[in-house]
């Protein structure tokens, strides 16, 4: 019975530790087919459109997940009163997190975006300017990708605003 226990509460503890974010200044992690975008309840499942922001929580910081680009505008926008540490992106070209404020975007209706947003990530303008080259669209810095989404303002008030300020 003393086994049992102690072993109910070890599952209990990785269960909970699993759900917390890598740390403030890590991505989270991101499980395809089985994590949720925080904004739309879509199943994350192309790590090419997955994004994240890092929100300071009372317990520490706190990580959203999202399936678009936009849901994570839209989620950040509905919700001023969280504080963002830092947000992250999947580039389009590898999959591999790059910080969201560092990317360089393209927005291009030939992309094909889980929320129909339109927009890939980037961790060079490089990359972007030769996946330019071969889809019609526009190339964008993190401030105006974010402000073209019709959102003005929301970038501006945290910390990856104040970093995208002194590129």
């Amino acid at each position: 019975m003393k086994a049992a226990s102690i072993t109910l509460a070890c599952v209990a503890a990785g269960l909970l530790l699993g759900c917390q974010p890598d740390s403030a200044d890590g991505p989270p992690t991101v499980r395809l087919g089985e994590s949720v975008c925080d904004e739309c309840n879509m199943i994350i499942s192309d790590d090419r459109w997955a994004t994240a922001t890092i929100f300071e929580g009372e317990r520490g910081p706190e990580a959203r997940l999202f399936d678009d680009f936009n849901c994570q505008v839209n989620f950040e926008l509905q919700h001023e009163e969280l504080k963002v540490i830092t947000r992250w992106s999947h580039g389009y070209a590898d999959s591999a997190w790059i910080r969201t404020h560092e990317a360089s975007f393209v927005a291009s209706p030939a992309l094909r975006t889980p929320m129909a947003s339109g927009y890939a990530a980037f961790a060079t303008k490089a990359q972007a300017e030769a996946f330019r080259a071969e889809a019609t669209g526009d190339l964008l810095d993190f401030a105006t990708a974010w402000k073209r989404l019709d959102l003005a303002g929301a970038c501006c008030r945290d910390t990856d605003a104040e970093e995208s300020k002194d590129k």
